[in-house]
């Protein structure tokens, strides 16, 4: 799955995305198969370009992220965003002193700095094996938010090459990925779901749920091994997640937890585009679930309470449109998004009055970025 190429420039970005393979086959229905418009991606270009020159003043000496105006100090998990960030903008470890690739070095290797790796005793896995957990001891709200985003981030730094010069440095890169998925198949509640902790609980959400399950995908795409059987589980708990009744103003929408009131147009994105992760692109939860996003998208729906966390749902729902088979929904949604972000940001910088501007401005760039084609998990 390896990625080294790095193109540069709106036209060959066009022409990176046309020529991706799909994941399955396409069916766009309006007759257009392609990326959004080219005035929109040069837009969008611009903007990501200032977030991550933002982002890259923030990078200190040691790798970690300068965190700026945030109550809390989620550095494990916005240090991740802002390495996906990066890579989903086109930069590798790999760039020379006129592109991002020393600030990338320094960010992978401070996140890998935060891994504790150790011997695992469990039976779960033949012979002998490691797990390894990204612990954040500044932000304990969600360890498996922070611990999921950072293995998403270091596999796709795997896949797309992270700058390690020599053999020992990958294997340790590998060891570490391959420990931070048993990491996250042992917390794994037997529902099927996850919750905050490292470990498995008594309690499962669906927030978490979908953070970890990213992470599994995005593991699996870079060579590891991954248990089916956890991923099909996961599957089960996003189906069962789901509003079925017709006569259910939430119908389509996802809870929270199994049987929970509170149901979402962040939380239906995410578990969508999970959904779409796993292979499932064209089911009937799938298509409920688009239809709920449609009529409580915060974007276009006039009158809709924008969500206390809105780059999140933003995040989720670029994905699950993106990866329908009907791309009219992305190619509505995507102008819509831009302009915003245009709106709220200042010269790429974006505000989050909870986790701070990094996170903001990581997650923002993040979204932005997808349609450009260069990260492996955002391929249609």
């Amino acid at each position: 799955m390896a990625i080294r190429i790095v193109v540069r420039g709106v036209t060959a970005l066009l022409a990176l995305v046309a020529i991706a393979a799909p994941a399955r086959p396409r069916d766009d229905r309006d007759g257009t198969s392609g990326p959004p418009e080219m005035r929109e991606l040069e837009r969008a270009r611009r903007l990501v370009d200032h977030s991550l020159e933002w982002l890259a003043g923030r990078v200190r000496s040691n790798g970690a992220l300068e965190m700026t105006r945030s109550q809390q100090q989620p550095t494990v998990a916005a240090t991740s965003l802002a390495i996906l960030a990066f890579m989903a903008a086109g930069h590798t470890a790999e760039e020379g002193q006129d592109g991002h690739g020393a600030r990338l070095r320094a960010l992978i290797g401070w996140l890998l700095q935060q891994a504790t790796v150790q011997p695992c005793p469990c039976t779960r896995v033949a012979g002998e094996h490691v797990i390894a957990k990204f612990v954040d001891p500044a932000f304990q709200t969600s360890q498996m938010h922070s611990h999921g985003y950072a293995t998403w981030a270091v596999a796709m730094a795997d896949g797309m090459s992270m700058g390690a010069d020599n053999v020992e440095q990958r294997d340790r890169l590998r060891r570490i990925v391959q420990g931070a998925v048993h990491c996250i198949e042992l917390a794994q509640h037997v529902k099927g779901g996850w919750y905050y902790a490292l470990e498995a609980e008594g309690n499962h959400e669906g927030s978490v749920t979908v953070t970890a399950l990213q992470a599994l995908r995005s593991a699996k795409e870079a060579g590891m091994s991954v248990d089916p059987g956890v991923i099909e589980r996961a599957r089960g708990y996003l189906r069962q997640s789901q509003v079925k009744e017709a006569d259910d103003p939430r119908h389509g929408g996802f809870r929270y937890q199994l049987n929970d009131s509170l149901t979402t147009f962040a939380l239906t994105a995410a578990a969508v585009s999970s959904l779409n992760q796993t292979g499932e692109y064209d089911s009937a939860a799938v298509e409920l679930g688009i239809e709920f996003m449609r009529r409580k998208d915060p974007l276009s729906r006039f009158g809709i309470e924008p969500e206390q966390w809105p780059w999140y749902g933003r995040f989720y729902a670029t994905q699950a449109y993106w990866q329908h088979r009907d791309l009219r929904h992305f190619r509505s949604w995507y102008p819509q998004l831009l302009a915003t972000a245009e709106r709220e940001s200042d010269r790429g910088v974006f505000q989050d009055a909870l986790f701070g501007e990094v996170y903001a401005t990581a997650m923002a760039s993040l979204t932005l970025s997808l349609p450009f084609g260069y990260l492996p998990s955002f391929q249609r």
